[in-house]
């Protein structure tokens, strides 16, 4: 994915690995919230996504109050830089993915 292709609202997937041989995929479903400036330490800019089961559940963690996210225990969210969405992807590169670790391991 580029930056470019990334659409608030849609759904996407971190396919990360928990081992360095790429044996072990573990994904993650996210919502992207949107470009979004981080406060610390320094202003910087990052993608912003939030679990989709917490956005489901809770609703956008962009529209909530102040109040509301002060109840979390752990934020729901996570975030990429601008330039480096590698661990991002849609359902069709999802799939593709998936076919690559699955000939690898084969």
């Amino acid at each position: 994915m580029t930056r470019e292709e990334l659409q608030a609202g849609e759904t996407y997937f971190s396919l990360m690995y928990a081992d360095e041989k790429l044996t072990l995929p573990h994904i993650e479903t996210l919502i992207y919230l949107g470009e979004t400036e981080m406060d610390e330490p320094d202003r910087v800019r990052v993608h912003l996504f939030q679990y989709a089961e917490s956005f489901h559940i809770d609703g956008n963690w962009k529209q909530m109050s102040e109040e509301t996210r002060a109840t979390y225990e752990e934020v729901p969210l996570v975030f990429f830089e601008l330039d480096n969405v590698e661990p991002i992807c849609d359902g069709d590169g999802l799939i593709q993915q998936l076919q690559s670790w699955r000939e690898r391991s084969r």
